[in-house]
């Protein structure tokens, strides 16, 4: 990409997988752009973009790409934590006093 600031022109190299990534948050969804950050190399680019992803997720209560995030971020306890209460929540429902106390714990 040039950047002509009036005086100078400058060229930026554009990140193609950063840029679908933001694409997919906007369009497409979380599945895809734990997809597409699959695919990428952790950088601190990456590294900031799969926390944005685990924060939405979490927003969302999307724990298994929740789990996912935090275990690219090697956040294994979090990543731990989160695959025990996927398991709770698929035998017990999300709706569970036991899920729901969980999930008080996790967000302090």
């Amino acid at each position: 990409m040039l950047v002509d600031d009036g005086s100078n022109t400058i060229s930026y190299k554009l990140d193609e997988g950063l840029i679908e990534f933001g694409a997919a948050l906007e369009y497409k969804g979380l599945d895809a752009a734990v997809d597409i950050l699959d695919q990428l190399d952790l950088t601190p680019e990456t590294e900031a973009n799969w926390k944005t992803l685990a924060k939405l997720a979490m927003e969302e209560s999307n724990l298994y790409v929740a789990e996912r995030c935090y275990a690219a971020l090697g956040d294994v306890a979090k990543a731990d934590y989160l695959r025990k209460l996927n398991k709770l929540v698929a035998s017990e429902g999300p709706d569970n006093f036991r899920v729901q106390a969980k999930m008080a714990v996790f967000h302090k």
